[in-house]
């Protein structure tokens, strides 16, 4: 066995950084464990969509960092990380704090890529943390106050963009005339054939807009100029909501510090980083040498994170490591308001009963598991009113 002389730090508490820190301090109790995030809460990706249209209130899609890891026995510091010095197992951050590692695993998540289009950091809405959550709800709320059939743009026809032009449809009605741009041939051209089908009928349902084979050329004040097979059309607009991709966020590297493919942390299968055997990079900024086609999501984010813990104790206790091997679970995604669509493991689900599914599989998986118990009993008191407000709005329709 290993000597541990300094910590294990992860910088980074998403779903790769939070899976590897609690299974590795459940897997080995004695080890010295130091998180390290920007933000003082976890955020619960999937489930902010139900905070926008009130099905969950927020508390519920974020748990603090220090309860979580304070019950773990883990220590956990709010910094930014600013400088890695691999050769000297040495980290910087913005408060001039200097920290050394044994091991280190990075997994900083990602950010909005507005790919360098003219005008998008400027002009357009996210939808990437709750940050802007709170500010895209925020001119939401604001624009019920004058007139409706406003012209709203949703960019990216995938998961984000789907659920979030649906959310929106139900909530608002008529406030909005909603516009989903993808710039391939279909929606969600990267999903489940099932969910796809029924995210079509979805938005079809709510008279949603979907201009396909499309891209976005330049977003102004009042305009959105998109390019298209009859060519660019500038077309007034209200609000940009822009989810059409995601970047890492890689900001403390130097160039060419380290290798990377695809502007994402090349690791092996192991997933350490090439020449710095104990460092390790997870989740959306990393990319494993041979195998480049897994998706960024969460479900991956956390396998590779329980992965690692494993591996890592297998490391320290000097044994022989294994592989990353990836198990597709399935994907599921929200339809509105009550209503989602299920596929994975031979199963298909659709409609009321897929989004109860839905919501109580992500109950069962937030890292608190007193949180996770008061969400999901706060939901299950809730849903009934809930289903209640949507339907009597819908019969008066």
């Amino acid at each position: 066995m290993k000597s541990i002389q300094k910590p294990i730090v992860i910088v980074g508490a998403g779903f790769a950084g939070m899976t590897f820190a609690l299974n590795l301090k459940n897997l080995n109790p004695s080890l010295p464990i130091l998180v390290v995030d920007s933000e003082t809460n976890f955020i619960f990706k999937p489930l902010m969509y139900e905070v926008l249209s009130k099905e969950i209130r927020s508390w519920e899609a974020t748990p603090k960092f220090a309860n979580i890891f304070s019950d773990a026995g883990i220590t956990f510091l709010r910094n930014c990380l600013t400088k890695i010095s691999f050769k000297e197992n040495i980290l910087e951050f913005s408060d001039d704090l200097k920290l050394s590692y044994q091991y280190l695993v990075i997994c900083t998540g990602s950010i909005s890529n507005s790919f360098f289009i003219k005008g998008v950091d400027e002009n357009c809405y996210f939808f990437n943390d709750f940050h802007d959550l709170n500010k895209l709800n925020s001119f939401l709320k604001k624009s019920q106050e004058t007139s409706l059939h406003k012209k709203l743009f949703i960019v990216g026809g995938g998961p984000s963009g789907i659920e979030l032009a649906c959310k929106i449809k139900d909530i608002f009605t008529d406030q909005f005339e909603i516009n989903l741009i993808e710039k391939s041939n279909e929606i969600l051209n990267k999903n489940k054939i099932f969910n796809r089908e029924q995210a079509e009928m979805a938005l079809e349902k709510r008279k949603i807009n979907v201009l396909l084979n499309s891209t976005v050329q330049e977003v102004s004040e009042t305009k959105i100029s998109i390019s298209s097979e009859v060519g660019i059309t500038s077309l007034d607009k209200d609000i940009v909501i822009w989810t059409a991709g995601v970047k890492p966020n890689l900001s403390y590297l130097e160039t060419d510090q380290i290798t990377k493919k695809f502007g994402r942390i090349l690791v092996n299968n192991n997933l350490q980083i090439e020449n710095h055997k104990n460092c390790f990079a997870i989740g959306d900024i990393s990319i494993i040498e041979g195998m480049e086609d897994l998706p960024i999501t969460a479900q991956v984010a956390m396998q590779e994170g329980n992965h690692l813990a494993n591996n890592l104790e297998l490391l320290i206790q000097g044994k022989e490591t294994l592989p990353f091997e990836f198990q597709d679970n399935g994907e599921m995604i929200s339809l509105g308001i009550g209503e989602a669509s299920i596929s994975g493991l031979g199963v298909t689900l659709s409609g009321k009963f897929a989004f109860e599914v839905r919501r109580l599989i992500y109950a069962s998986k937030l890292p608190d598991i007193t949180e996770s118990l008061k969400s999901a009993s706060s939901w299950i008191f809730h849903k009934k009113s809930i289903f209640k407000k949507f339907l009597k709005k819908d019969n008066s329709n």
